[in-house]
């Protein structure tokens, strides 16, 4: 092969590059983006068929979908269960005016024994064929720019998809999948830390041991690594890996948490159990569950869920500001644009010591000040864990953090300050090394092809 990609698929943002001798180049792959060498990994998919990834597939959503009012209806599925009172076909409700269906996080959804897919409209896609119109969109746009057809990639993956081997290996069969149908027919696959191991590696004078930190949107990995320009050529790099780790934590979790811990009281979490009506009828715990994450909140926008909070509003005596807000939240699709708010507070916070999340939409009122400390409190439990899985890692490799020449850190999550101060006190300052965060693990992913697989 002379030719041969690198592609990041990330749960929040993807990349493809290509090495050309020792260069390698990130291909400006989403140019309406603000970083067109980054593409959000989100898929758009029109009702007339049409389909969208990156900031395309964002500016058509939220165009078509905030503030749109669902229009449901009742269908019949075609198949009919036995009940105590006869034979009943089985019904579901359906948003008859949706003009699209958005995908976001679906790399998350690739150890999931249980999500084989859905139905787009009129057609069931797999999540194989959902996650390959990415790929294919990728590939189509660096082949332009490339003036050619490049069939064979280096893909990246995490070191685990998940901590149960048949779940691991599913997540890989399945996104070697969904690369066949994108149109790839050669396919290697590497661990993505030891890409971002490898871009590090290709400037350096000596050998050291690197401990590499990528933390992105859904995950946190981490390889202890030998690296020294002497080995960047080896056929087999295998026994300089001497150890790997990783929690399944990633950005999208501080979100959440946020949400959870400080949002939530906007829509009536203060509620759960209490007086709203009567004695026995307070916010249902169930519901606000699922405001946990953008990506859940449109299922709650079905005819019984919407019915019982309309009574609620109805005839509640306290709290009806709070439920008519979910009310809204819910059929208004604004869950995808408060998060982006969420997020945006978040970024913030790594350069400032305190924020306010303010968001406003017809009957949502959102105020709340957020201070790094505060945040930093709310993530303090997965801190920890992170803490922990660190030196798990270390002790798993026969080393003490002494031992460790250098800490790189990737990903855009390593950019929060807590977690740089994390590696610091557990390293040392003048250790830790802060890469390219978005695109450093894409190009190493670009050396290995050059390097190993272009022969």
């Amino acid at each position: 092969m002379d030719d041969i990609y690198g592609l990041d698929f990330g749960t929040s943002n993807s990349s493809i590059a290509i090495a050309h001798g020792s260069a390698v180049t990130v291909l400006p792959i989403d140019p309406t983006a603000p970083n067109q060498k980054v593409a959000s990994s989100v898929l758009y998919v029109e009702r007339a068929g049409q389909d969208f990834i990156g900031a395309e597939a964002i500016r058509k959503f939220v165009e078509q979908n905030t503030g749109r009012e669902v229009r449901r209806q009742r269908v019949a599925t075609g198949e009919i269960i036995k009940t105590d009172f006869g034979d009943e076909w089985v019904q579901f409700d359906v948003d008859v005016a949706i003009p699209g269906r958005f995908f976001q996080a679906l790399k998350t959804f690739l150890k999931s024994e249980s999500f084989e897919g859905t139905k787009v409209f009129n057609e069931f896609l797999s999540l194989e064929q959902l996650i390959s119109k990415i790929l294919s969109q990728m590939k189509a746009r660096a082949d332009a720019l490339q003036d050619r057809q490049i069939e064979a990639v280096v893909m990246g993956r995490p070191v685990f998809f998940s901590e149960d081997p048949i779940k691991d290996k599913l997540a890989q069969d399945r996104l070697y999948a969904a690369a066949k149908l994108a149109g790839f027919q050669h396919i290697e696959f590497l661990f993505e830390p030891i890409g971002a191991a490898l871009a590090y590696e290709a400037n350096l004078e000596s050998e050291k041991v690197a401990f590499v930190f990528d933390f992105g949107g859904g995950t946190l990995d981490f390889t202890i690594i030998r690296l020294g320009p002497q080995l960047l050529l080896k056929e087999d790099r295998a026994k300089d890996v001497l150890a790997v780790g990783g929690v399944v934590i990633g950005g999208d979790t501080f979100d959440e948490d946020i949400m959870e811990r400080r949002l939530l009281k906007y829509f009536g979490s203060q509620y759960v159990g209490k007086n709203v009506i009567g004695p026995e009828f307070g916010m249902p715990a169930r519901i606000l569950s699922q405001l946990r994450s953008w990506y859940t909140i449109p299922m709650l926008n079905e005819r019984d869920t919407i019915r019982s909070l309309q009574e609620l509003a109805t005839s509640a005596v306290k709290g009806k500001a709070d439920v008519l807000a979910l009310l809204n939240l819910i059929q208004k699709n604004y869950g995808w644009d408060l998060f982006q708010t969420i997020e945006k507070a978040k970024i913030t916070l790594s350069n400032e010591v305190e924020t306010r999340i303010v968001f406003n939409r017809e009957n949502i009122h959102l105020e709340e000040e957020l201070t790094r400390q505060a945040f930093e409190g709310l993530i303090s439990k997965h801190l920890r864990l992170i803490q922990e899985e660190i030196v798990r890692t270390i002790h798993s490799a026969g080393l003490q953090a002494g031992d460790i020449d250098v800490v790189i850190q990737t990903g855009g999550s390593s950019l929060i300050p807590t977690v740089q101060h994390l590696l610091q006190a557990q390293f040392g300052e003048d250790k830790v090394y802060q890469q390219e965060v978005f695109t450093s693990v894409v190009t190493g992913l670009a050396l290995a092809g050059k390097l190993k697989f272009s022969k």
